[in-house]
């Protein structure tokens, strides 16, 4: 129930009020310049209440183009966002970070394949602010993903890749055994984050390595569309310290596959069931380019997923990991076993198996299920002495309420069982109210 909802979802049981407003209107009559704004408000009341705002921005839109300022809900990467474990880098596990983005929003075809080609992309520099070892540090964002197919094709293929960087800012007092607490940050150090290239510079910080914290996925899917049905499947391949293109420590092996089921047409009958998508997805994490980290040697395994030797926050926003929850913040896992308390992920080498269905009983009640089955490793620097087992389970229903157009009804339970979280049972039940303008 909390994970990948953009950190909105307290740990103890309580009452939510939420609500929100969209717009996108045109401006000065001109249908394809428009500006618009979004904003979601969360008040939680339980023991310890708190108000959220995991949507706050302003946007201006030209055709396919879009540039805003503030927070936004968003994933990154090929998967299916409703069914899925999480996308590996950019799940929506963590609150949106604040960031300005120049993107293409959805596919661009080029005229001069006719239209068989298209592509879509994001540039975007974001503020982490402050955390529990660094603060006013940045980070830079980009993408690129490409189709070959038109919308109307029977198959489609995509690939693409994003780019996720921490730089710049402080940290808390020392850093190792050197009394700096400045990172590199000037507009050399910048150029040096876009490109990757290594630093030659003098500062001490990365002087033999790239700036910043570098890490993301390199995508590859398909989709097959029949009459009745459509098919997808893609893979996420992970790089973090460059062991994706290293041949002395490899981690090829690790990534997040899937494949998702869609019926186009599910007949919604009264008194039965109907199937409308099925996701199997499989998140490995294992392999980290070996055991082995010699620099010397030019060996450079323990790619250490998720946490780094100088923004010791990891890849987190306010203690929440960005990235897939299945690599897990200390805080949240009920284990004994040593961890390093400098590092965000105290078990970043799992095995996960995760489904997922959506469907409909009879005409009005629709359903979704989401199921995880991991095996937890914890680091190459701190495993677990055994393997904790743990299985998550969530079903939720919701249908409409036919006094008032746009009110619907919504519930939940889901549980945690296994040696890696405490055992846990919960529910949720809502009533929420849409309204939308006239077109």
């Amino acid at each position: 129930m909390r994970t990948n909802q953009y950190a909105t979802v307290p740990e103890t049981s309580g009452l939510m009020i939420r609500g929100g407003s969209r717009n996108l209107f045109p401006i000065a009559q001109t249908p394809h310049l428009k500006a618009g704004y979004g904003i979601d408000l969360v008040a939680n009341m339980s023991t310890k209440s708190q108000v959220i705002l995991p949507e706050l921005y302003g946007n201006v839109q030209y055709k396919k183009w879009e540039f805003y300022i503030g927070r936004k809900r968003e994933t990154v990467g090929l998967c299916d966002t409703l069914l899925s474990s999480g996308s590996y880098i950019w799940s929506g596990n963590a609150l949106p970070i604040p960031k300005i983005q120049l993107a293409i929003v959805d596919f661009l075809p080029l005229t001069f394949t006719k239209n068989l080609i298209s592509f879509k992309g994001s540039y975007a520099h974001g503020w982490f602010g402050s955390g529990d070892f660094a603060y006013g540090y940045f980070l830079h964002q980009k993408s690129f993903y490409a189709r070959i197919g038109k919308p109307t094709s029977q198959l489609r293929l995509y690939g693409g890749f994003n780019h996720q960087v921490q730089w710049g800012g402080k940290t808390y007092g020392d850093l190792g055994t050197v009394n700096n607490r400045t990172l590199p940050g000037s507009f050399r150090d910048y150029i040096s984050v876009v490109t990757g290239f290594r630093n030659k510079g003098n500062s001490y910080f990365d002087s033999t390595n790239r700036i910043g914290n570098h890490l993301g996925t390199i995508d590859v899917g398909a989709e097959f569309e029949f009459r009745r049905l459509s098919l997808s499947i893609y893979r996420q391949s992970l790089f973090d310290d460059g062991s994706l293109a290293r041949k002395e420590a490899n981690n090829v092996a690790d990534g997040l596959q899937g494949i998702v089921l869609t019926f186009l047409y599910p007949e919604r009958k009264k008194g039965q069931f109907s199937l409308k998508k099925a996701l199997f997805e499989l998140l490995y994490t294992k392999s980290q380019g070996g055991s082995t980290f010699d620099f010397e040697g030019g060996i450079f395994g323990r790619d250490n997923y998720f946490n780094h030797q100088q923004y010791f926050d990891g890849w987190s926003y306010k203690r929440r990991i960005i990235g897939t929850p299945f690599i897990t913040n200390y805080r949240d896992t009920n284990n004994s076993d040593d961890y390093n308390s400098n590092e965000i992920a105290n078990n970043n080498r799992v095995v996960v198996y995760h489904f997922g269905f959506e469907g409909y009983y009879g005409e009005k009640l629709h359903f979704l299920s989401k199921l995880s089955y991991s095996l937890n490793y914890g680091t190459y620097g701190f495993p677990y002495e055994t393997v904790p087992k743990q299985f998550s389970g969530l079903f939720q229903v919701d249908g409409q309420i036919g006094l008032w157009e746009g009110l619907e009804w919504n519930a939940a339970i889901a549980f945690d069982q296994g040696q890696l979280y405490t055992n846990t049972f919960g529910g949720k039940i809502g009533i929420r109210k849409t309204w939308s303008g006239k077109k």
